[in-house]
């Protein structure tokens, strides 16, 4: 299993969280509105149990999906809205499974077109489908399969450039190592080339990520083939026709995992957790020649304790990474570090959160300004929060209790663009989990600084997926 250490990671903690994430929760709940923000808006069927919700927002609308568990089987459910988000369409049930489990949607959207992929378990084989629909998201063409079937494949990610769709995944071999699969579509996902291996180990590569852009494709994931975790990383140049050799940009003494990688202005960013230094650390390396070399590792975080799960944005010249640190045995909070010379030097972090209840799974996002979300027990249960900053990061505004319900708010997804903030999150009490849905009006923030969560509840996610796929890392 990959980077479980149960110092570093504290997980007897996480695991409480993890039982309380995947358990279920009641859907009616009723808000405190929040400043700047719409009243939430409950996307999803109150008797399922839904969770993993994504969004994708473009000047064709709005769109989300999310995995919903009902009398023991598990669909991937769509809706979309095109008035800003003021109502949604009826959830369309895409998987329309029988008895399988389908699980960890992901979502695309271009000129109307959508794509979501997911992986489901059929006969116990955990396989990969995509269906798309031409006219927005109205209708649906019929599920079809883009992995080996004969394979265990789960975790799919997915990125459009141009016509092209492509997607990878990991997929688990008959000697239970773990190799990350990639295919592609040229003509829109009407039809998709054969997969082809990213890596060949004997061992295991997982947690894979993908970013593509003006038919460069560029795929991380992390791999232990080497004796311990490293991050690795390949890029195409010709629209994913072939790939350059995995390159090491960790290179590290340590576990390396959990890599993140953002593309701008043909810059390559990415950051990872790294223990060489005795506890987690957040690391970060750019290219600047499109990936043909890459700078030293920088450790951004420097600080005490463990520091895990980073997530990074850039805008100009400015890098932003905020990542979960851990403070005490049962404390967490939020930091923030940004670079203003495209990547060269990072400021010294700063704490986001700085509160006494545990904070995390932080997402960052910018358009000049810059917003970070995270979940947040401070208020005696966990509700959703968010800040953001006019100043390129060198201060903070108090954070704004978003989802301010009375029951409990986790997996929050945020989508800037435009100069509106649109977030999706998981709502409700043990039994039933809910869909939220709000969007920013004029985001005037409520009070002051708050909290921190759990160091390792992301990669806890995916274990829960994984046992329940079948595809375990050993």
């Amino acid at each position: 299993m990959p980077l479980i250490d149960s110092t570093a990671m504290k997980l007897g903690t996480i695991l409480i969280l993890s039982v309380v994430v995947f358990s279920g929760i009641g859907s009616s709940f009723a808000q405190v509105p929040s400043p700047g923000f719409t009243n939430p808006v409950t996307l999803s069927d109150s008797s399922s149990n839904s969770e993993l919700p994504h969004i994708v927002v473009s000047g064709d609308g709005i769109f989300a999906i999310w995995s919903a568990t009902h009398n023991g089987k598990s669909d991937v459910y769509f809706a979309k809205s095109t008035d800003g988000g003021a109502t949604f369409s009826t959830p369309v049930n895409l998987s329309q499974s029988v008895s399988s489990q389908s699980l960890y949607p992901q979502l695309a959207e271009k000129d109307n077109h959508v794509y979501v992929i997911w992986q489901s378990s059929i006969s116990g084989n955990s396989t990969v489908l995509m269906a798309k629909s031409t006219d927005g998201g109205t209708t649906f063409g019929t599920p079809v399969l883009i992995s080996d079937d004969t394979k265990l494949s789960a975790f799919p990610q997915m990125a459009i450039d141009g016509n092209n769709v492509y997607s990878l995944w990991v997929e688990k071999s008959e000697n239970n190592s773990t190799n990350v699969v990639f295919t592609k579509s040229i003509d829109q996902g009407n039809s998709f080339v054969p997969p082809v291996y990213i890596t060949h180990g004997a061992r295991n590569s997982g947690i894979p990520k993908i970013f593509a852009e003006t038919g460069k494709v560029y795929l991380t994931w992390e791999d232990n083939n080497k004796g311990d975790f490293e991050v690795f990383l390949s890029k195409s140049s010709n629209s994913g026709d072939s790939f350059d050799s995995p390159v090491d940009i960790s290179t590290s003494a340590g576990e390396s995992g959990s890599p993140e990688v953002f593309v701008y202005q043909n810059n390559i960013y990415e950051v990872w957790m790294d223990n060489t230094s005795g506890n987690y650390d957040i690391m970060f390396t750019k290219s600047s020649d499109g990936g043909n070399t890459f700078s030293k590792p920088l450790d951004v975080s420097n600080l005490k304790g463990d520091s895990g799960y980073p997530q990074l944005a850039a805008w100009k010249n400015n890098v932003y990474v905020v990542w979960t640190q851990t403070m005490t045995g049962i404390n967490y909070d939020i930091y923030f570090a940004k670079s203003s010379n495209n990547g060269d030097s990072f400021d010294a972090p700063i704490n986001l959160s700085n509160n006494f209840g545990p904070s995390g799974w932080p997402k960052i996002s910018s358009d000049g300004t810059i917003y970070v979300s995270w979940v947040d027990s401070t208020p005696g249960k966990f509700d959703v929060f968010i800040t953001k900053s006019n100043d390129g990061g060198a201060t903070f505004q108090d954070p704004t209790n978003l989802s301010n319900s009375v029951n409990e708010s986790y997996e929050n997804e945020m989508v800037v663009t435009n100069n509106s903030v649109y977030m999706v999150w998981e709502e409700g009490q043990r039994g039933n989990y809910t869909i939220a849905f709000s969007k920013s009006t004029t985001f005037v923030p409520e009070f002051g600084p708050l909290a921190s969560v759990a160091l390792m509840v992301s990669i806890v996610g995916i274990i829960a997926i994984s046992v329940r796929s079948g595809l375990k890392f050993n």
